[in-house]
């Protein structure tokens, strides 16, 4: 038997920002399992509608909102991805 629960603990894989065309997949804790989406931080846009985001441009912050419904009642988690720009960094990916 799975205990139920809301969506918590939300986190990326990997954890090093946005790099163009890098896929980022968002994790959370829930049960049931949560759904999940990709918000751009600029404009409130959807750009992903699952767990992997991959864009093209890495200039600007993305926000994941992971959902999970128990009993009718809807459970929202949300964290913020921050754009990373490895070449200025001096980073080779």
């Amino acid at each position: 038997m799975s205990i139920v629960g809301p969506v918590t603990n939300i986190w990326f894989d990997p954890d090093t920002g946005v790099v163009a065309d890098k896929p980022v997949t968002c994790k959370a804790d829930g049960y049931p399992r949560p759904s999940f989406h990709w918000i751009r931080a600029s404009d409130n846009s959807t750009v992903a509608t699952d767990a992997e985001l991959v864009t093209k441009f890495a200039n600007d912050s993305y926000i994941c909102v992971a959902t999970n419904t128990i009993r009718r009642q809807q459970y929202t988690a949300m964290s913020t991805l921050a754009s990373f720009d490895a070449a200025a960094a001096g980073i080779c990916l």
